[in-house]
């Protein structure tokens, strides 16, 4: 995650597909590979994921994934007055044993 936004330092699931790759499902099945992986073999107690506010198909892949809306934030690194700037963090948070 870089820094300046909600769970910097932390372990971040993100994917950038080519557009005719779009709504074929390849972002949520290589994302639940990467979350497993995460979980089950880093032992990581939560995973995030953040896009921009507008971003609705990266939205329902991270509600798809489990994951849950944790915070929305003014991404530092996007101009001031971009429509890409509102941003928000989802996270998966492992259930304690």
């Amino acid at each position: 995650m870089p820094g300046g936004v909600p769970g910097a330092g932390g372990i971040e699931v993100g994917w950038r597909l080519a557009r005719e790759a779009w709504g074929q499902g390849y972002a949520t099945e290589a994302a639940k590979a990467a979350l497993a992986f995460a979980v089950d073999e880093l032992r990581q107690a939560e995973v995030n994921s953040i896009t921009a506010v507008l971003n609705a198909p990266s939205r329902a892949v991270m509600v798809r994934l489990g994951m849950t809306l944790s915070d929305e934030f003014e991404h530092p690194r996007i101009a001031v007055g971009s429509p890409l700037r509102p941003h928000v963090r989802y996270l998966l948070a492992r259930p304690e044993h």
